[in-house]
């Protein structure tokens, strides 16, 4: 049986809530501190609703990697080789450096960065950041997938593991700044240069990559 349209999106609006109500209680007592039976107490749902929708305990922090994945296939879906698949990579990141978790969370909540203390939550607990890396593991299997067929079988790994690796690297950057003392201010203005800085060392180890021949 195929859901209705209302009740996938009283799925999606569920799920987000019980997200939100997490990270609110991880942000004000730490992650290990809290328990799931606390979370679906003031979610107002049951234990297993909550483990339904999140398995693992860390995602109810990383709610939108499901997404990003999703976000990454489709825009490597039109892409026709690896100089391509390289400028579409790059466009995902740009957009999400106007929109997404980091985005929302530099910005604040009545012009108070919320990102500090987010940031700080992750690498204060050795699951956050486990999962935070796994996270790329994840997107390198996407960015194969997607891009078997489409490029030489032997650039295949390698362009997969390096663009994955420089999406990880950017997406950890402003974990990293607010760990080195960074203000808010600086991450949110460098975050564009990051990338580029980034995508341009991926294009001159990759672009120009030769067949091993076999």
């Amino acid at each position: 049986m195929v859901s209705s349209p209302r009740a996938a999106n009283s799925k999606q609006l569920r799920r987000a809530r019980i997200a939100e109500v997490a990270t609110g209680l991880f942000l004000e007592r730490g992650f290990e501190a809290v328990s799931i039976a606390e979370i679906a107490e003031l979610a107002g749902v049951s234990k297993m609703t909550v483990t339904n929708h999140f398995p693992l305990k860390e995602d109810l922090v990383f709610d939108e990697f499901v997404g990003d994945l999703g976000d990454i296939r489709a825009a490597l879906d039109p892409v026709t080789g690896l100089g391509s698949a390289i400028d579409a990579l790059e466009d995902h990141c740009a957009a999400r450096e106007l929109e997404g978790p980091v985005y929302r969370a530099l910005r604040g909540i009545d012009g108070v960065s919320t990102w500090p203390s987010f940031a700080g939550m992750i690498l204060a607990s050795r699951a956050l950041t486990s999962r935070f890396h796994t996270h790329y593991l994840e997107v390198r299997d996407v960015i194969t997938a997607a891009l078997d067929g489409r490029i030489g079988e032997d650039q295949l790994g390698i362009a997969a593991w390096l663009s994955a690796e420089t999406m990880h690297f950017i997406d950890w950057w402003p974990v990293e700044a607010v760990r080195d003392g960074l203000p808010v201010a600086h991450i949110a203005a460098e975050r564009g240069g990051v990338r580029e800085y980034a995508f341009a060392a991926l294009r001159s180890g990759l672009v120009h990559l030769p067949d091993r021949g076999r």
